[in-house]
């Protein structure tokens, strides 16, 4: 599903906000919906962070962020002369990992249509291998062997059947399967962290976005599967890296 394809799923409304919480700058967009893949830009805001609210990408001062918050968003309602009540919050930071999973198997009877009970096994399968990989990439960056994390982001990216290319493998027929899966995840710390911040801001959370994956979606890959591109982020305290091959996310890095 697209993050378009989130709205109005709540308190309902044709317009909402973008927070991106950053280190040295919380930067703030109101639009409105113009069409199922399409908004309008009515309003922007900026907010310097104080020396200690963040770090690395990271929330350290939750009180502080949410001044900071409020600050860039009243900007961007004076410009855009609305008050969204639901939001789409980036999270980035040297703790977010984000890669996609390629499996590959043989489909015991080729003439069946894949349904979506086939399709939602193999993605169970390569997110718990994901998961746990994650866990201890993340324990052995910071030493604690226990670090609590959580699905931000997943997304079949690439699927081939019998080495045919296809954007949805439901209703196909074939042998040889392969599926390409993006998942992201992130410590629950910064997580809650940021459902906190939505909370005190008054906001419906419609979903947390690993943002250099959100800006690699958002030029349409869908359509485009011979496209290929590095995306770089070089933000106030961390540079953010999306890799597309032909067309699918292979991953991020923070």
């Amino acid at each position: 599903m697209s993050f378009f394809g989130l709205f109005g799923k709540k308190r309902g409304g044709e317009y909402a906000l973008s927070l991106d919480i950053g280190t040295e700058f919380v930067k703030t967009i109101i639009f409105k919906m113009t069409a199922p893949s399409e908004a309008e830009v009515l309003g922007i805001g900026r907010q310097r962070q104080r020396l200690g609210d963040m770090q690395g990408g990271a929330v350290m001062d939750i009180a502080g962020v949410i001044n900071n918050c409020k600050v860039a968003i009243g900007q961007a309602e004076e410009m855009a002369g609305v008050s969204p009540e639901q939001t789409i919050i980036g999270i980035a930071g040297e703790l977010v990992k984000g890669a996609t999973t390629n499996v590959h198997y043989t489909r015991r009877d080729p003439a069946k249509n894949i349904e979506m009970g086939e399709l939602k096994k193999i993605i169970a399968k390569v997110q718990e291998k994901s998961f746990e990989k994650a866990r201890e990439i993340l324990a052995w960056e910071t030493g604690y062997q226990e670090i609590d994390v959580k699905l931000v982001n997943s997304a079949v990216v690439d699927v081939r059947i019998d080495g045919y290319k296809v954007t949805n493998p439901l209703g196909f027929q074939g042998k040889e399967v392969s599926v390409g899966i993006f998942n992201s995840f992130a410590p629950i710390i910064h997580l809650g962290a940021l459902t906190t911040i939505a909370e005190n801001l008054d906001l419906d959370l419609l979903s947390i976005a690993v943002e250099p994956y959100a800006v690699a979606r958002c030029v349409g890959l869908e359509d485009a599967s011979e496209f290929s591109a590095i995306f770089m982020d070089i933000g106030g305290g961390t540079t953010d890296i999306a890799v597309v091959r032909n067309g699918g996310v292979e991953g991020t890095k923070m």
